[in-house]
């Protein structure tokens, strides 16, 4: 498989086919047109390592998959980014145990911003 826009092992026209699929705009367009993002890059020494989106994924890479819908007319962008490591027989998600759904990203955004709200504050009284 790769990560190509092209080809028969293309997982980004797996992940296009879905996101086209499943859901619709205001307008009730399908999404597909929305996905104007890559679908992912390879982790390594850097944060996006250098590597063709084409070539085979090899046992031992680790890749981000991060498709995303961005709808201007709705003022709304969604990528949500996960990290696999490609393994023999396909792939270990290593985010798995990260918050899945809004209500618990929700919780965690709030706690950070009280946090930051806090150290905030107390930097103000230190003045």
């Amino acid at each position: 498989m790769t990560m190509c826009q092209k080809g028969e092992n293309s997982l980004y026209k797996i992940s296009y086919n879905y996101i086209n699929s499943h859901g619709k705009d205001l307008h009730g367009k399908s999404l597909g047109q929305y996905y104007i993002h890559g679908l992912g890059h390879n982790i390594g020494l850097d944060v996006h390592d250098p590597g063709g989106s084409c070539n085979p994924l090899k046992p031992g890479q680790i890749v981000t998959v991060e498709p995303g819908i961005y709808i201007p007319e709705e003022n709304l962008g969604v990528r949500i980014e996960d990290d696999a490591l490609i393994t023999e027989t396909g792939f270990k998600l290593l985010s798995e145990k990260l918050p899945r759904n809004a209500d618990e990203i929700e919780k965690i955004m709030a706690a950070g911003a009280a946090q930051r709200a806090k150290k905030a504050r107390e930097e103000n009284n230190a003045d």
